[in-house]
């Protein structure tokens, strides 16, 4: 069972693999409550990888070794995304050392067919006087270097498309890596990045995270592709009535993240209340006779001094999973 392939699934493909998801879940709970981790999506994907990871790779499963696989397994998903964008930007470079080096050695060239010919332009006469095997080495030398020319001409032609080629590939996986294809808010990996940035930059910040309200029951009575039209109306409302300087993420499954860079805490109530009060107000057409509505609920944190951007998000977190417990469909601050 590959762990993260399976946490990237919507559905289950075999009962056998549902039977170990399920196996994983229950110790992935049991794990948190015994040693009174809060039972929030973050820290349950967290943890459920780690195990996942640790039955896969057949490690004793005890409490002091998921300790420590997990700071081991959790970085090695960081390293390997760091890695991949690291790689394609070194890929782009290296072509534009060898463009940039191959237009060196032509300009090279180019002088030294220029200087020879001015060679033979201004002493021809005289050399066809008095050296005529002397004439005949040099010209044959100007043909070699202008055979070598164009040569050299393909070579950097070849390489400019090359590099061409790269720079659109990698313009393309920055776009499959900054936007989730469904609901075309920011991707997960985006707000990964984000959130290291916010790290560097001393200025508070608030954070939203909402959570569609029973989507599994939407999924289950309605099927997978109402299920759809739901994230993706959770999409368009976050695009249409957020403001500039504020950005949403679709965080996994039917959670999203919206970041208020240099909002407080009551701005992000302020924005949480005001999208809780559209999408429960909003309609999702599901057939030409029906239609049904949703809600959401919210947690809202605000960056305190010194704080990591990703304790403020499992704050929000956990604000979050209050709000579920109280009733859904509310706003809940931490």
């Amino acid at each position: 069972m590959k762990c993260k392939a399976v946490m990237e699934q919507n559905r289950l493909e075999t009962e056998e693999l549902e039977r170990k998801i399920r196996e994983v879940s229950k110790y992935t709970i049991n794990f948190l409550i015994k040693h009174d981790i809060p039972l929030t999506p973050i820290n349950y994907n967290e943890w459920f990888y780690v195990v996942c990871r640790s039955l896969e790779e057949k490690h004793v499963i005890s409490d002091k070794n998921l300790k420590v696989l997990y700071g081991k397994y959790i970085e090695e998903i960081r390293r390997q995304d760091f890695d991949e964008k690291k790689d394609i930007r070194q890929i782009s470079q290296e072509l534009e050392k060898i463009t940039n080096n191959s237009e060196k050695i032509l300009d090279s060239f180019d002088m030294r067919v220029n200087r020879h010919s001015e060679i033979i332009n201004e002493n021809m006469k005289v050399i066809q006087e008095r050296d005529l095997q002397r004439l005949s080495l040099l010209q044959e030398k100007i043909r070699e270097l202008e055979m070598e020319n164009k040569e050299l001409k393909k070579y950097i032609e070849f390489n400019k498309s090359k590099l061409e080629r790269i720079k659109a590939k990698f313009i393309k996986t920055q776009a499959e890596v900054n936007y989730d294809a469904l609901t075309n808010v920011f991707s997960r990996k985006k707000l990964d990045q984000d959130l290291q940035l916010l790290d560097n930059n001393l200025k508070k910040f608030s954070v939203v995270f909402l959570d569609i309200d029973n989507f599994k029951k939407i999924n289950d009575s309605f099927g997978h592709a109402v299920g759809d039209k739901i994230l993706k109306e959770t999409g368009n409302i976050l695009r249409r009535y957020l403001r500039r300087n504020t950005y949403a993420y679709r965080y996994g499954g039917e959670e999203f993240v919206v970041i208020l860079p240099e909002g407080n805490l009551e701005a992000a109530k302020v924005v949480a209340e005001r999208l809780r009060n559209i999408i429960s107000n909003t309609e999702v057409k599901i057939n030409e006779n029906q239609t049904i509505r949703f809600t959401a609920s919210f947690g809202a944190a605000q960056k305190e001094e010194g704080e990591a951007a990703i304790n403020v998000l499992k704050r929000a977190d956990e604000a979050l999973y209050e709000a579920k417990r109280s009733g859904k469909n509310r706003v809940v601050t931490r």
